[in-house]
């Protein structure tokens, strides 16, 4: 979780944003809500950061309306994604404060059940990789870099020990545990940690397909999707195997919109999503 023990740029305040948040940006006025991570230069993330995150995917539970978050940094960070956690997230005081808060930021996306695209421009660092890696889908900048350095200070990423040996495969999560080494964006495609890996030139472009791509499916079967693919990679095969029936079977069916789908199939036409 942690990085390496740098503290913000004392010269950039800390100012209350939209709807009373300081350290993101918040908007969830479209199909697609946009979580930005605000604190420059290099969004260090501490507790009160993490919360706000929490916070902001949590507010979307009502909100049929919304298909999917997509998460990236202030053009003020130009960059970096997010360095990691603070020095402060080293001492015995604040570790578990730390952790918690962190914890609380995948707790929100699993349980808000809703894809998340991460945009990663620049360095991802400790918690930042950690926070990309648990995203649904990435993609990133050529010049984006991803490192787990926390070996090198004598600990290790709790989070990203467990997340990694499922995204990336247990033996290149050792590697990039192990060494500390940063990858650079291609290596990190190669791997797995990123689906595209664009120009910056290109990179609005892409993110705003994939996202109009996404947005024109289901809402509720998104979400359905999201929750059996996690459970398949995070619960043991045969648990998952009888969850993801379950969903199928008893949820998914009753959906208005399945429905539409198999009768657009059959009439050779789109399908007009009801959102039900």
């Amino acid at each position: 979780m942690a990085d390496e023990p740098v503290e913000r740029n004392p010269d950039v305040p800390d100012k209350p944003g939209k709807k009373g948040f300081k350290f993101i940006r918040w908007d969830d006025s479209g199909i697609a809500a946009h979580l930005t991570l605000n604190r420059p230069k290099q969004n260090i993330m501490n507790i009160e950061m993490l919360q706000e995150i929490a916070r902001a995917i949590e507010s979307l539970s009502p909100r049929e309306d919304v298909r999917l978050i997509v998460l990236d940094a202030s053009p003020e960070c130009e960059g970096y994604f997010s360095l990691g956690v603070g020095a402060e997230g080293y001492t015995q005081q604040m570790v578990f404060q730390m952790m918690d808060a962190f914890h609380g930021v995948f707790r929100a996306m699993l349980e808000l059940s809703k894809p998340v695209l991460a945009v990663v421009e620049g360095v991802a660092s400790g918690a930042g990789a950690e926070l990309a890696a648990f995203c649904d889908l990435v993609v990133a900048t050529e010049q984006a870099q991803f490192r787990q350095p926390e070996i090198k200070l004598g600990v290790f990423p709790p989070m990203g020990a467990v997340v990694y040996p499922r995204v990336i495969g247990p033996h290149r999560a050792m590697e990039l545990l192990l060494t500390g080494d940063p990858i650079n964006a291609f290596q990190a495609q190669a791997i797995g940690l990123v689906n595209r890996v664009v120009p910056k030139e290109k990179l609005k472009e892409t993110v705003d397909a994939l996202v109009k791509r996404i947005s024109e499916q289901s809402g509720p079967v998104l979400s359905l999707l999201k929750r059996v693919v996690f459970e398949g990679t995070w619960r043991p095969f045969e648990e998952a195997l009888k969850s993801s029936q379950h969903i199928y079977l008893n949820q998914l069916f009753d959906l208005q919109d399945s429905q539409e789908g198999l009768r657009a199939l059959i009439e050779k036409r789109k399908p007009i999503w009801k959102n039900r």
